[in-house]
């Protein structure tokens, strides 16, 4: 960890590939980022992506001084798919 970043634990959702999300890719969100998602040919791998659009997401609230969400943990999921919620924990 570089000097100056925080720790954060943060639920994700991770969707099957489906026809409302992508139907050849599995997705996965950051519900209390909006449009924090990343898409993978396999749930790891859309995690993985998801983990440096986050930091990024994070790192860009930090230097513009903003407050990050009051519902960083909770988790949200669309009603309609069966998701697979995860835990990231990362440096920003």
């Amino acid at each position: 960890m570089i000097a100056g970043e925080k720790r954060y634990r943060l639920l994700c959702a991770v969707y099957a590939p489906s026809e409302s999300t992508d139907p050849d890719k599995y997705m996965a969100e950051i519900p209390a980022f909006p449009n924090c998602v990343a898409w993978g040919d396999t749930a790891e791998e859309a995690v993985e992506i998801l983990e440096s659009v986050v930091t990024a997401t994070i790192q860009t609230y930090r230097e513009r001084g903003y407050a990050l969400p009051e519902s960083v943990s909770a988790l949200e999921t669309q009603e309609d798919q069966d998701s697979e919620p995860r835990v990231l924990e990362i440096s920003a």
